[in-house]
């Protein structure tokens, strides 16, 4: 690949996360490279200078209406949309566009996982990565967790690393083309990505490209079976929490045909979706290091004590017998139905909703209505929330901005209830991702339950 490569420089387009993984990448194959960026800051340039072998040219604050010459390949970030016109220009000059997954990929010269689906990928990928490790892999957790697949494909070069678990979206799937896992999961489906994807169906096929390789053991949710079409052949190995399955509940435990593997109790996840992440995660286990894997005590250890992340219902402060649960990272209707099925009672949640819209349903938040005692809607969607709410006749407030929206919830929380925020959207209108999101629902949540008065009343005075 690298001698390919070096017929002429890439083109690397986009430096965030994937961008700067791949650029130092290519630097650490030796390859000739460039860099393309809409924008123009310090932070770039900085970043450029900084790699050890410097790239051929920058197109920093890039114009579609710019020159540019042609290139072999572009690496081109999941961020460029099909309309975007840049996008369009680097089509022009390109002989073939791929993505930041597919250059690191076929540079790590190792056999990969990969973890596809609406809700529950990271969690999942990272449960996995510590199961293969608990079971004498060198494995990590990397793609769209943060720890680009590049950077793993560098360790993987360096002799630190045997099998990257990766987490792949949709938007990296639409632009590559069919992957060769070892073994892949597709965990769910569910609407999101509508805007990106232009239909469900089409966001389904993007999901299901990851199982595309007849060769690949395939982990798919019992749910789903009904959209996924094997190749010919090919099996693939189920899991449910309430279907029957290869890996399913039985007893109180999670089990392997019949057999059990770990009781419910000693899991230190909780909530319904997240057995379902341990199941998805056992039958990868299982794929690749044999079907006794999931039964070794080092495995089951690791599988009771894990727990997932910061922004996945992270319960951070109890006070005044009040719940605050942080779930940011729930970005669509059905983790926010996960969570409110973890969490919830009898009208006793006060949910925080809202964002930025990605053309999704939130009719799908019917079956979890019965939890919530108020809600609290933020964002550039919200009246499109509030309309579907008051339908309902759900009760809710409409605030114009997040310290609002958040002083608002806790005033209507009192002993017993529980402050969430699982927003049902993403969430770059206010914020720079879900972890600022997250973090700052945080630093809020123990402003506000510091004080006696209710924020309003701070207000007032």
């Amino acid at each position: 690949m690298t001698s390919e490569l070096n017929g002429g420089p890439v083109l690397i387009a986009g430096c965030g996360v994937s961008g700067r993984a791949a650029a130092r990448l290519a630097a650490r194959l030796g390859i000739a490279f460039a860099l393309l960026d809409e924008q123009d800051n310090d932070s770039l340039r900085a970043f450029a200078a900084s790699l050890p072998k410097q790239p051929e040219s920058v197109f920093f604050g890039f114009r579609a209406e710019d020159p540019l010459p042609h290139f072999s390949r572009t690496i081109l970030s999941p961020g460029f949309r099909a309309g975007n016109p840049v996008r369009a220009k680097l089509a022009e000059v390109s002989g073939q566009l791929l993505g930041e997954l597919e250059f690191a990929l076929e540079s790590c010269g190792k056999p990969f996982v990969g973890i596809t689906g609406t809700n529950g990928k990271t969690t999942t990928t990272e449960l996995t990565a510590e199961l293969f490790r608990a079971a004498g892999v060198r494995a990590c957790a990397c793609g769209n967790n943060g720890y680009a697949m590049s950077d793993a494909a560098i360790d993987c070069l360096d002799g630190k690393l045997d099998l990257p678990v990766v987490e792949i979206s949709s938007f990296q799937l639409e632009i590559m083309p069919v992957p060769h896992p070892v073994a892949a999961a597709v965990l769910n489906l569910a609407s999101d990505h509508i805007d990106r994807h232009g239909s469900m169906e089409a966001y389904a096929a993007a999901k299901f490209k990851l199982l595309g390789d007849p060769a690949a053991a395939c982990v798919v949710n019992a749910r789903i079976l009904d959209r996924f079409k094997p190749a010919a052949g090919q099996r693939a190995c189920t899991f449910s929490a309430d279907m029957p399955a290869d890996f399913t509940l039985k007893d109180g435990a999670l089990a392997f045909r019949g057999h059990a593997i770990l009781p419910i109790e000693k899991l230190a996840l909780k909530g319904v979706h997240n057995l379902e992440n341990a199941l998805a995660s056992l039958a990868l286990l299982s794929a690749v290091k044999g079907e006794d894997a999931p039964f070794d005590p080092a495995v089951t250890d690791a599988l009771a004590k894990f727990e997932s992340g910061p922004h996945r219902l992270e319960r951070f402060l109890t006070a005044d017998g009040i719940q605050y649960i942080n779930d940011s990272k729930a970005t669509n209707p059905h983790a926010v139905n996960a969570a409110l099925e973890a969490v919830g009672g009898d009208r006793n949640v006060v949910i925080l909703l809202g964002g930025l819209d990605k053309d999704m349903d939130f009719a799908e938040l019917a079956p979890s209505l019965k939890h919530l005692k108020h809600a609290v809607v933020f964002g550039s969607c919200g009246q499109k929330i509030t309309a579907y709410l008051e339908k309902e006749a759900v009760p809710f407030s409409l605030c114009a901005t997040f310290p609002e929206a958040v002083g608002d919830a806790v005033a209507h929380a009192v002993s017993g209830d529980v402050v969430l925020l699982s927003p049902a959207t993403a969430s770059m209108d206010m914020f720079r991702d879900y972890r600022d999101r997250g973090d700052q629902f945080k630093d809020l949540c123990r402003k506000f339950a510091a004080h006696a008065r209710t924020p309003m009343e701070q207000t007032a005075k």
